[in-house]
């Protein structure tokens, strides 16, 4: 009876579909579209713009390439688009409508290899595009072999008017899909003002101040961007469009020495792009005095480069300098398994992990193209140490511990708020040993990050400093999501998941235990009295937190051969037995 009463109140807690339906290859396949090909990622005949980015320095700048060869600028907001094309006794077309084109990211890099009947029948126009490490700009190689004789190369370049969309020109994240909304239209031009020097020209806008630099010879001029399309149009009669000016530019293309390009985004030149409203509302309202988070760096346009801008002849050095820095990025660590795709992916990990790292504030993203902002969540910190950049993840901890919230401690707990209809306290949230200041609880991943620092470095000079910061932490989480249910007369504790993961946003636990919360706790006692003794601290009040926690999770939430997902804290406390993908993985890192 006791068996049965039992599977009843297990079955119930478990919604039901009406059919289940499980993911096998028949119902999610659907085609590759990249393949593998020595570290590369290539597609032929891709439709995809701006599906690419570009990282180059560690700040917001960015370039966004894609399968079609067409390329802009973000600064962040939009920094201009440009379009390259050839020009032959045939007629003049953009290379994104040549007959055939093998893109190609090498992470860090996009090479593009384009024929065309326009190019004569064994010609091949090859094309790099990489964004630069050192400042912030775009260069652009461009190769021939065995084109038609009198055959021109042709470009066409504008629109720099700052707008930054939603969510920064995610996939997925604006009101049309990225391919329409990088797409220039005349009217992003208006009010781009362009002066052409003996280097190339400089574009000067209300957003930012744009230097081209073009190779010699290259005959410039500006156009109506209202001929953007049309490109026959745009070159065959230029007009200086007074509402839509675009600098158009025209060079004979030999097979000999390739062409260099470059359109660099000029040190200061910016208004200071700030936060995005979605952004900022992730981070609450001061109801404590702290330590401000500091502003957005003015360093953040520079990215550490010199303010002279180069000459014609610097762009191959500079070039080669961007090659052989991304080369050496990617580079830094390899895999080699049975997977193409697999050993593929290492290096382009490496360059998005290098991307979200910002230079001038010395701390970690919260991603590097949507949300590059400056929260304290979710799991780029740990690749600082993974991949080697301990000196990074080392200044990270170090600017997030400065913003600690140390305000005295509250008396009792403030009661839930009333205009979150009783969801949560954000004057309870942002007490003492608070971190972020986000409506999430960002601090159980930056101290578990901080704790795999330590282990990574052996850094007992860098524990002791950090010590405070991970008292009042653990305290912090104590005072606030510590939850304790009574098994066999004794009250075994589990910890809240108060949005702490990623997934947190989709999950309703109701103030209940959980695996995930408890089974970051439990390791970062373990942690805790492991690091006190190091720095002379009585380990044992973290040493029993440890033992309770584990002991509370084998007796509450261990079923069916693995850790139930949440216990209830309210009503019949009953036991969600399914777990998410979290509950694994974060029990086995917390060695449970």
């Amino acid at each position: 009876m006791a068996a049965a009463a039992l599977a009843v109140v297990m079955s119930a807690q478990a919604p039901r579909a009406e059919r289940i339906t499980p993911n096998l290859r028949d119902n999610i396949a659907r085609p590759l579209r990249y393949r593998p090909d020595r570290g590369d990622f290539v597609i032929e005949n891709g439709a995809g713009f701006f599906n690419r980015p570009l990282y180059g320095g560690n700040t917001a700048f960015r370039v966004d390439a894609g399968d079609k060869p067409e390329f802009v600028l973000y600064l962040p907001g939009r920094g201009g688009n440009l379009r390259l094309g050839v020009r032959a006794s045939g007629g003049a077309l953009w290379i994104n409508d040549a007959q055939n084109v093998v893109a190609r990211y090498r992470p860090g890099e996009m090479l593009y290899e384009i024929r065309d009947p326009l190019l004569g029948g064994s010609g091949v126009l090859r094309v790099t595009g990489v964004a630069m490490f050192k400042g912030e700009g775009l260069l652009i190689r461009i190769e021939a072999t065995d084109v038609a004789q009198g055959t021109e190369v042709v470009w066409a370049y504008g629109g720099v008017n700052g707008e930054r969309g939603r969510r920064d020109g995610d996939i997925g994240t604006e009101a049309v899909p990225i391919s329409e909304w990088f797409q220039l239209r005349p009217e992003f031009c208006k009010g781009d003002a362009f002066t052409i020097t003996r280097n190339g020209f400089v574009l000067k806008s209300a957003r930012a101040t744009i230097a081209g630099i073009m190779p010699a010879g290259a005959r410039l001029m500006v156009s109506d961007a209202r001929h953007w399309n049309a490109p026959e149009e745009l070159f065959a009669s230029p007009e200086a469009g007074a509402d839509a000016p675009l600098m158009t530019g025209v060079i004979a293309l030999g097979t000999g020495k390739p062409l260099f390009l470059g359109f660099l985004h000029e040190p200061g030149t910016s208004e200071q792009a700030g936060d995005l409203p979605v952004y900022r509302a992730v981070t609450a309202r001061q109801e404590v005095e702290r330590i401000a988070p500091n502003a957005l760096s003015a360093a953040r346009s520079s990215g550490g480069g010199s303010a002279k801008v180069p000459s014609q002849s610097d762009l191959p050095r500079l070039f080669d300098e961007c090659e052989t820095h991304f080369a050496t990025l990617r580079g830094q660590i390899r895999v080699e398994t049975p997977d193409p795709y697999i050993n593929a992916a290492v290096g382009a990990l490496k360059v998005a992990a290098d991307a979200v790292w910002d230079e001038p504030q010395g701390a970690v993203m919260h991603g590097a193209i949507a949300w590059r902002t400056n929260l304290l969540g979710w799991r780029g910190p740990y690749a600082m140490d993974a991949l080697g950049w301990h000196n990074r993840a080392r200044r990270h901890f170090e600017y997030w511990a400065a913003r600690q919230n140390t305000s005295p401690v509250p008396d009792r707990l403030p009661p839930p708020d009333a205009t979150s209809n009783l969801s949560r306290s954000e004057r309870a949230l942002h007490s003492n040993g608070d971190i972020s200041n986000s409506h999430y609880d960002m601090n159980l991943v930056y101290i578990d990050a901080l704790f795999r620092h330590l282990l990574w470095t052996d850094d007992v000079g860098f524990a002791r400093r950090m010590w405070p910061v991970i008292v009042r932490h653990l305290a912090w989480e104590r005072r606030l999501f510590r939850r304790e249910f009574e098994v066999n007369g004794e009250k075994l504790p589990l910890y809240e998941a108060y949005a702490d993961i990623w997934a947190s946003d989709d999950l309703e636990y109701g103030g209940g235990g959980t695996a995930v919360a408890s089974a970051y706790n439990y390791w970062h006692n373990v942690m805790a009295a492991r690091v006190a003794r190091l720095v002379g601290v009585d380990p044992s009040p973290y040493e029993r937190e440890a033992s309770l926690i584990g002991r509370g999770m084998r007796a509450l939430l261990w079923t069916n051969g693995h850790f139930a997902e949440f216990k209830d804290w309210l009503g019949l406390q009953l036991v969600h037995p399914d777990a998410g993908l979290w509950s694994f993985y974060q029990t086995m890192d917390s060695g449970l």
